[in-house]
């Protein structure tokens, strides 16, 4: 059993990473937008459990995949602001995971869950 309670196994596969409040203070802060745009996040749906990072502690989460779009050049932050709000936009690959605590690459690959809630913000 997890000392941590930040994800739930789903029966339809994947894990639940369920947003915590740092998370979702960190997201607002990495966007330049308002608590309120966010506060319908309840978390998203992963092909992999939360990992630890090794170097600092820090669980992966929501506001990684954002910093690692948004640092990264991917997306810039009015695309991952509506994304949030509305929904991916479609399928994903797998990525590298970067903290964004303290830059060290997540050991595995993720990505979120492709399956009728694919991604599922709420």
């Amino acid at each position: 059993m997890s000392a941590y309670v930040d994800q739930v196994y789903r029966e339809k596969g994947g894990v639940r990473w369920l947003l915590t409040d740092e998370e979702r203070k960190h997201i607002v802060e990495l966007l330049d937008t308002n608590e309120s745009t966010v506060s319908h996040l309840k978390g998203t749906n992963m092909t992999i459990a939360r990992m630890t990072c090794v170097k600092c502690g820090k669980r992966s989460g929501l506001d990684d995949l954002v910093h690692n779009a948004v640092e990264g050049g991917i997306h810039n932050k009015e695309f991952m602001v509506d994304v949030l709000v509305n929904g991916p936009k479609g399928a994903s690959p797998l990525h590298h995971l970067d903290c964004s605590r303290c830059s060290e690459r997540f050991k595995q690959m993720c990505t979120w869950h492709n399956d009728e809630d694919c991604g599922s913000w709420d």
